[in-house]
């Protein structure tokens, strides 16, 4: 029986995914399979992998064109075959004798889900800096009316769910950004769950490396919010989310997109379109000058790294 699959999105990676794929082979007292789900690499990537791990249960699978990692990753979640299914990036890895550690833990508190902690690398010209995140650094949401209050509850490589328990489960490829959160969010409101103080797995970050672009981050906290507009007048009141629609405006003029401001207009009973405006305009300049501190902190790390 397979104990854990996973699953890994790559395009053109070549050079750094046998440090993912040796980190999950290398786990101890697991039985693991691991699907790459390949972006249509022009690098050499498939035969060079499935050379190497011969010996290893490695599934590839090829796209003959590029559709984003999010359609790469439903691949994946469609084609594993164990009891519980994790993520991995093609430029990150885990760490040593986690994965039997968090499995065990799934097992024995009859999970659906199970959240871990992890680390973040920064790597530098000069030197690398590593910060571990455990449960006392991260929101853990004993609930989902608690989870709605913050959407950002896990990085994807640190979300393992039991297959059996979230049968053609896939990841929402309409959104801009925020698939970890849709998914985090999905899995606390239909199973039992659980945080753990695991550190399960390192993101390495180069300095002055983006994941999502500001514009893309906005729009998917947007298309996040209207997607759980419902549950969040329902839990915590219309006023509530008004405030937060408001904060999503000041989001999405903050990177210039004003067109997408109908697209947070709300349903009957989800508040008010006139209070959440004008509380955007209000809230715009708080956000401007969040940004322009986040850059000028990123501008110092990159100089000291």
């Amino acid at each position: 029986m397979i104990d854990v699959s996973i699953i890994i999105p790559t395009f053109n990676r070549r050079d750094c995914l046998p440090d993912a794929l040796d980190s999950v082979f290398g786990q101890a007292n697991v039985r693991v399979e691991c699907i790459v789900v390949d972006d249509g690499s022009s690098d050499g990537t498939v035969p060079y992998i499935r050379d190497r791990y011969e010996a290893c249960e490695l599934v590839v699978i090829e796209k003959p064109s590029r559709s984003g990692p999010q359609a790469s990753r439903n691949l994946g979640m469609a084609a594993a075959r164990g009891e519980f299914v994790t993520f991995l990036d093609s430029d990150d890895y885990f760490e040593p004798g986690t994965l039997a550690e968090r499995v065990r833990l799934c097992r024995e508190g009859g999970l659906d889900a199970l959240f871990s902690g992890f680390r973040v690398k920064f790597v530098g010209r000069r030197w690398d800096l590593v910060k571990n995140v455990g449960t006392a650094a991260r929101r853990c949401p004993a609930d989902f009316a608690a989870a709605l209050r913050d959407f950002k509850i896990a990085p994807m490589i640190t979300i393992m769910y039991r297959r059996s328990a979230h049968a053609g489960l896939k990841l929402d490829e309409t959104l801009a950004s925020g698939h970890d959160d849709d998914l985090a969010l999905h899995l606390i409101r239909t199973g039992r769950f659980a945080f753990d103080d695991v550190l399960a797995a390192t993101i390495v970050q180069h300095v002055g490396e983006r994941v999502a672009t500001p514009r893309n981050l906005m729009i998917g906290d947007a298309q996040l919010l209207q997607k759980y507009a419902g549950d969040l007048a329902r839990l915590h009141g219309p006023g509530y989310l008004t405030r937060r629609r408001a904060q999503a405006l000041a989001g999405l003029w903050s990177v210039g997109q004003f067109k997408r401001t109908a697209q947070l207009s709300p349903a009957a009973g989800h508040g008010s379109m006139a209070m959440a405006v004008a509380l955007g305009v209000l809230y715009l300049p708080r956000r401007w000058w969040g940004s322009l501190r986040k850059r000028a902190m990123m501008r110092v790390v990159r100089a000291m790294l």
